[in-house]
């Protein structure tokens, strides 16, 4: 056979069998896509990887792997396959809710709580969201924020456990302040537990005691000719005692106008 032809003969085959691979593949894709349409996605992963890098079969591989760890509740280990397709049909929120999971795990609460929150509705993020901002805020001794926030996260991972602990917290310091006259912190702090307890009849006292020696401060002022010092007081225990009649009677030897305190 003449060269030329031997040439020609090869050329064909070659043209065949790349023919035949394309519709192979072509064939292989559209049926990987199937699988995943009907929710198989371990299968399509498998499918789609065995493509290689035909078409859109890593990006499809990847985001199937993803879910099957999403599924799962990995959120961790899905976070690297959905940041390979965050642009890839919802791999940018799937993405964002991995990754908060995430920081929560390397506690860096700050940052996940800003994530969640940024996620708004989508499934558990606003639980999440309060319940990494409760551990920010505990952190930083921001206890009110994080008794709420807490109570907000409900169950989820140990917000209850945290939530008596840090209430019992609370409740030990303000006992410790009003042991030590700080009734005015020990009365924020009781105030701040709300229902816990005996706060609220603690909380009581701690005012009735607090008002007493603000009132105390007052006329210990007003014997050593501090009006204006005694009239500010007074004027800020309306409703106690004869405080505002006091207030009034410095305030008319100051010249100052009342205030409608009724």
């Amino acid at each position: 056979m003449p060269r030329y032809l031997q040439i020609t003969c090869l050329l064909l085959c070659l043209t065949l069998c790349l023919t035949g691979c394309t519709v192979n593949h072509s064939r292989a894709y559209n049926d990987a896509v199937e699988i995943f349409a009907d929710g198989e996605y371990a299968d399509a992963a498998d499918a789609f990887e065995k493509l290689g890098d035909y078409s859109n079969a890593p990006t499809y591989a990847a985001y199937s792997r993803g879910l099957v760890l999403y599924d799962q509740g990995q959120y961790i280990a899905a976070e690297p396959y959905f940041a390979q397709v965050r642009d890839f049909m919802y791999g940018e929120t799937r993405y964002q809710y991995c990754h908060g999971h995430v920081l929560e795990s390397e506690e860096n609460f700050q940052q996940a709580a800003a994530t969640f929150l940024a996620l708004g509705d989508y499934e558990d993020a606003p639980t999440l969201y309060r319940y990494s901002n409760a551990r920010y805020a505990e952190a930083n001794n921001d206890y009110e924020t994080a008794l709420y926030d807490y109570q907000m996260a409900g169950d989820y991972s140990d917000a209850a456990t945290r939530l008596d602990a840090l209430r019992t917290l609370i409740y030990d310091q303000a006992v410790l302040m009003m042991s030590q006259y700080q009734y005015e912190t020990a009365l924020n702090l009781f105030t701040m537990l709300g229902n816990y307890y005996d706060s609220a009849e603690q909380a009581r006292i701690c005012k009735q005691h607090f008002r007493d020696a603000r009132y105390a401060e007052a006329e210990l002022l007003y014997n050593n000719g501090d009006l204006q010092g005694a009239y500010d007081i007074f004027i800020s225990l309306t409703g106690f005692s004869d405080a505002t009649a006091r207030a009034e009677e410095i305030g008319q030897l100051l010249g100052i106008e009342l205030p409608n305190v009724e």
